[in-house]
This record gives C-alpha cells, sequence and structure tokens, in this order.
C-alpha cells in the first residue's frame, strides 16, 4: 500500500473520530407535549385553564412559605395539610407567613423559570389568590376548625319555629325583609369556620327557587355541625359586597340561636 493512501485513510479516520466526539443536538419532538419555559403564554392567568386539582380539592388555603417576584408573575412555595409546593400566579403583593386561598390550578412539570435560571419539578399556575383574611368565607369549601367557643343548640329533627320565614318566602320577597332581623329554620349543609372572624353556615328547608334548592348563607359566632337542623335568628342584608368579586344577594349576619 502506498504511503499517499496510509495517509488518507489515517487522516480520514481521525475526521471521524473527531465527528462522534462532537455534541449532539437533541431536538424535542413536538408530539411529546414538551413544556415550555417562562413566557406569557405559559402562566394562564384568564381563570379559563382546564382544572388539574393541587394536592387537596378545588379550593385551597395555603400558607406562603417562600415569595419570588418576577416582573410579571408571583411564585409561592406554600404548605397545604402538611405538603409543600409551588404555585404561581398574577404578579400580587403576596408575603411569606400569610394565608392565601386559590381555586383549581393547572399543573405542570419541569417548568423552566428563565428569570430565576431554575427548574420546577412541579408547579401549579393559578388565575389569582386572595389573602385568607379578606375571603368572604361562605363562598368556599374547606374544613370546620371549631375556633369561636359559643356552642350550637342543634337537633337531629327539623324544628318548628313559630313565625319562622320560610326561605321561599325570604327569596321571594327580599326586599321585604331587608334590614329585618327574622328567624329561619333549616339544615346546616356546609360550614366554613373562623374565616374573617366569623363562621360561615349555609342553611336549606327543603325550599326551590327555579327548581333548584334554596341556601341561605349565615354568618354567626357559633359552632354548627354540617347536618345539624337549627333554627337560627339574625339581621338580613341584601346586596352585602366584601370585595374580591365576593358578593351576596341576600346574607343572614350576626345570627344567634334560638
Amino acid at each position: 500500500m502506498s504511503n499517499k493512501i496510509i495517509v488518507f485513510l489515517t487522516v480520514f479516520t481521525i475526521f471521524l473520530q473527531a465527528c462522534e466526539s462532537k455534541p449532539k443536538v437533541i431536538v424535542a419532538d413536538k408530539n411529546t407535549g414538551t413544556v415550555p419555559t417562562e413566557s406569557p403564554a405559559s402562566l394562564p392567568i384568564t381563570g379559563m385553564e382546564k382544572n388539574t386539582p393541587g394536592p387537596a380539592s378545588d379550593v385551597h388555603q395555603v400558607l406562603a412559605n417562600e415569595v419570588l417576584q418576577t416582573e410579571r408573575y408571583t411564585y409561592l412555595n406554600v404548605t397545604e395539610a402538611d405538603k409543600a409546593f409551588w404555585i404561581a400566579t398574577a404578579k400580587t403583593d403576596a408575603k411569606k407567613g400569610l394565608t392565601y386561598l386559590y381555586r383549581g390550578g393547572l399543573m405542570k412539570t419541569n417548568f423552566e423559570s428563565i428569570e430565576f435560571k431554575r427548574t420546577f419539578d412541579t408547579i401549579y399556575l393559578v388565575s389569582n389568590i386572595i389573602s385568607a383574611t379578606a375571603h368572604p368565607g361562605g363562598n368556599i369549601s374547606g374544613d370546620q376548625t371549631h375556633n369561636l367557643s359559643q356552642p350550637a343548640t342543634t337537633s337531629s329533627e327539623m324544628p318548628e319555629v313559630k313565625n319562622a320565614v320560610k326561605l321561599s318566602d325570604l327569596f321571594t320577597n327580599k326586599t321585604k325583609y331587608d334590614g329585618q332581623i327574622i328567624t329561619v329554620s333549616g339544615e346546616c349543609i356546609k360550614v366554613n369556620n373562623g374565616i374573617m372572624g366569623r363562621n360561615w353556615v349555609h342553611i336549606q328547608d327543603g325550599s326551590k327557587l327555579k327548581g333548584k334548592a334554596i341556601d341561605l348563607t349565615v354568618t354567626t359566632n357559633m359552632n354548627i355541625e354540617i347536618g345539624s337542623k337549627l333554627a337560627l335568628k339574625g339581621k338580613i342584608t341584601l346586596n352585602k359586597d366584601f370585595g374580591a368579586g365576593y358578593k351576596y344577594e341576600i346574607i343572614m349576619e350576626e345570627a344567634s340561636g334560638i
């Protein structure tokens, strides 16, 4: 074999080895659903995102352990039911150590934040959060945490109360009862305690309006168990606005048992 051929083969072999040693560029498969990096489109803040529940139910009450701010978004490391995780929302003045509430959430895995130069293994993108101290309580589902002391007098049977107003009458003639102190009776179907310094109770008495069960929200300092049948006396208020988009067309406030 001539020297020219030997030299050519040697150079060609070195060239192939050099090509194999270069870094390979891996292009993501368009069908793999690769998570996009942080951008306005990757943080759905319209409130219309597909709901992927977080560690608990649709409504979450979380404690902020850490808050990271970007130009347009806020990242929070939070704890709910002893489980810590990250959420991201539209930029808000969130503070470490405070309790916040939010609904739903879109779960993302391997979510890259360019501004922080980090990748979150799991993060929930939520439309907005509000402080628990500003939440009207009666609009959320939560555990019964009995932190207000006055007990309620309840029964397993629906009480017959003289002069009690049926919820069908109350909701049909709202203006008649506006500002009046009245008595209603019914069954407690939902409770949220200790929000804004009061307990929030939902009462039904079997009345229906347009085919749907009528539900009266009542604020009280009594501890009332779900399923209790009782009578309550309190002031009726119309168009009560607690802010943050939470407004009651009708509500009974400062109710007491009878």
